[in-house]
């Protein structure tokens, strides 16, 4: 009897020692893939998100991220994405524009240029719109959140542009539709990689860029090129982040509320740091950028008016294409329309969420 008494307690200890050398729960590594370099202010804002995760799931769950393509190059993250390549990542729409042919409506230009408006709009259109629901769902993928370049603006050398008119001649490194509506309007529309800009102004390869305004500084394009032209006019917004499918669905309801929470915090949290950066243009009293003095002019109403005048065919194409898919492209449109302007609304009534 003392024996049996004596190895129970024995087989508890045991088994009470194992008990505490074992954590409580494993934790689970998501792999997460992105085509662009680990800096700047879109990089800090998916670190958040993943500090968060960590976080508020005590643990469970956590991010490794693989920068610069290094997992999956950019154009096949989509499909990388969806077969479990990776976990989770960025997705661009204009690299895959088949299989985001509504999605793709988020990259063309609007009267509404505001970074946080649109951001919201597009977030907001995802989860509403059957369309775009079955767009991600076609790709095995789980929409998160969206970012958004901000607004597209303009910076030359040697050849200031105060009016639409003056891009006539010159040689301008353009942004998808952006750059084929200023070719419309007699700019010779130049090709490239963003990180080839500062050479090809330098050099007389082209006079102009567009670009982003916290991306000037980013890329020192103040030392080869001093007029900049405000135009924000519109922001691409084909830039989600996302998770495969199965991966999602394999999580406990607990861990996809809280990824379904930090999608939609993120928003608000990514786009106060990148308006702090774009500063740069709006608060700009002594149109200086890091100490170079640079010269900042603004396109007029007319000419404002002008250029979404002349998107209009490019939306129409865009329809055309979306509505060959099955896509109901005149009511996505409409409602991506109602909800830019619910959020501009808010935000003039209300100001922006970080300061309220």
């Amino acid at each position: 009897m003392n024996y049996i008494s004596n190895l129970k307690t024995l087989v508890c200890a045991g088994l009470l020692t194992v008990a505490v050398a074992l954590p409580a729960s494993a934790t689970r590594v998501l792999t997460w893939t992105d085509g662009s370099p680990n800096r700047g202010t879109r990089a800090e804002a998916a670190q958040w998100f993943a500090d968060e995760l960590e976080k508020r799931t005590n643990g469970e769950l956590k991010i490794e991220f693989h920068w610069g393509g290094a997992l999956l190059k950019p154009k096949a993250a989509v499909k990388g994405i969806g077969a479990g390549a990776a976990d989770m990542g960025l997705v661009l729409g204009v690299y895959n524009p088949k299989l985001h042919q509504a999605y793709i409506l988020g990259d063309l230009p609007t009267a509404y240029s505001d970074p946080w408006v649109s951001t919201r709009a597009i977030y907001d259109l995802v989860h509403q719109n059957e369309d775009m629901q079955a767009e991600f769902a076609n790709s095995n993928l789980q929409y998160i959140t969206n970012v958004t370049s901000t607004e597209i603006q303009l910076i030359c050398k040697d050849k200031p542009v105060k009016t639409l008119d003056d891009v006539k001649g010159l040689k301008i490194r353009g942004i998808g539709v952006y750059g084929k509506i200023f070719n419309d309007f007699g700019a010779t529309n130049v090709a490239m990689p963003v990180y080839e800009s500062y050479q090809a102004i330098d050099t007389g390869l082209v006079n102009c860029t567009q670009i982003y305004g916290y991306a000037i500084p980013a890329f020192k394009l103040q030392e080869v090129a001093k007029d900049i032209t405000k135009l924000d006019w519109g922001a691409l917004l084909g830039l989600a982040y996302v998770m495969n499918k199965d991966t999602y669905n394999s999580l406990t309801p607990e861990q996809q509320k809280i990824i379904n929470e930090l999608g939609a915090e993120s928003i608000d949290y990514y786009v106060e740091k990148m308006m702090l950066d774009n500063d740069v243009l709006t608060n700009n009293p002594n149109s200086e950028i890091d100490g170079t003095k640079v010269n900042i002019y603004e396109f007029s109403d007319a000419d404002k008016a002008r250029l979404l005048e002349a998107t209009n065919k490019y939306l129409e194409e865009w329809q055309k294409s979306a509505t060959e898919a099955g896509i109901d492209a005149v009511a996505l449109q409409s409602q991506f329309h109602d909800l830019l302007k619910k959020y501009d609304d808010e935000r003039k009534a209300k100001g922006y969420p970080w300061n309220r």
